[in-house]
């Protein structure tokens, strides 16, 4: 096997991609298009795809770094067989089933170690729009005051109010200052330049007339909306229950689950996460050639 060709990631690879994923993929974000090309630049990723596979180059991970592939075993173990022969080879965005896999067909030769800064959350719909039972009753109580002591509207993303969403996210970024791992340099500015082309979707809330806070995602798949961002201007209690109830609120009755993606080893952004009790976790590794 040659040395591989690897590109940019571009739209015109959605289709190509997205059929793999659905094939071959474990309902995770990472793996998804839409998400690699909304963090290419920010994360340094490039696209390695045949007929049959695809994954990302990592640079800034490492000169034989990868988000593990996607696609047919055949194709898969060509490309993990080659990129061993270059040596300290390293695998990330690993599923519980592809850490089984690398057992299979590579028994000895991966050390594969939990990596809970990439794992998603997966909310149900049900906890999200009701924040049902005592545990949330302190959370309903916030929603409420919020409701009482302000004027709240919620509009539907559009080209109208898409700077109100720049305003909002420059706002969230000054208050994140000290923490940079959160900070996005380009994936919030490709997803406002192009919602449309990547069919993205969401809501801004107004408060007192103001614009406020802003969701945005995407169906990942029949079932599940991937929200690629979650931003708002000020901390309030009850701001965020309330825009991630009207941003559930806004999605056809197919739609169950939402994947809040990771918490990136963020203290704070763990416990809000986890405060909202996941339905489930898509746990993620990292693999490392022994």
């Amino acid at each position: 096997m040659p040395d591989i060709a690897i590109c940019s990631i571009e739209l015109g690879q959605e289709d190509a991609i997205t059929q793999l994923y659905d094939t071959y993929g474990y309902g995770d974000s990472a793996h998804a298009f839409k998400t690699m090309y909304i963090w290419a630049q920010d994360m340094s990723m490039s696209l390695y795809q045949t007929s049959g596979m695809y994954t990302a180059k990592m640079e800034e991970d490492g000169d034989n770094t990868w988000m593990f592939p996607v696609g047919n075993d055949a194709e898969k173990c060509a490309f993990i067989e080659e990129m061993l022969s270059k040596g300290d080879l390293r695998f990330r965005y690993m599923t519980k089933w592809d850490t089984f896999f690398l057992q299979q067909y590579f028994p000895g030769k991966f050390k594969a170690d939990p990596a809970p800064d990439d794992s998603e959350y997966i909310y149900d719909r049900n906890t999200i729009e009701n924040l049902p039972g005592g545990s949330f009753s302190r959370k309903r109580d916030y929603v409420r005051q919020l409701i009482r002591d302000h004027d709240m509207e919620t509009k539907y993303l559009s080209a109208d109010i898409i700077d109100d969403v720049r305003q909002i996210a420059t706002a969230w970024a000054r208050s994140k200052e000290n923490h940079t791992d959160v900070l996005d340099k380009c994936a919030n500015e490709i997803i406002l330049t192009e919602y449309d082309a990547l069919n993205i979707s969401g809501i801004v809330l107004y408060m007192d007339d103001a614009p406020c806070a802003a969701v945005l995602g995407y169906r990942l798949n029949d079932n599940t909306v991937d929200c690629c961002t979650q931003k708002t201007d000020c901390y309030l209690h009850g701001l965020q229950y309330y825009m991630r109830q009207e941003f559930s609120r806004m999605q056809p009755e197919e739609v169950e689950f939402f994947n809040w993606e990771e918490d990136l080893g963020i203290e704070g952004l763990r416990t809000a996460k986890q405060y909202m009790h996941p339905h489930s976790m898509i746990d993620m590794y990292t693999g490392k050639q022994i």
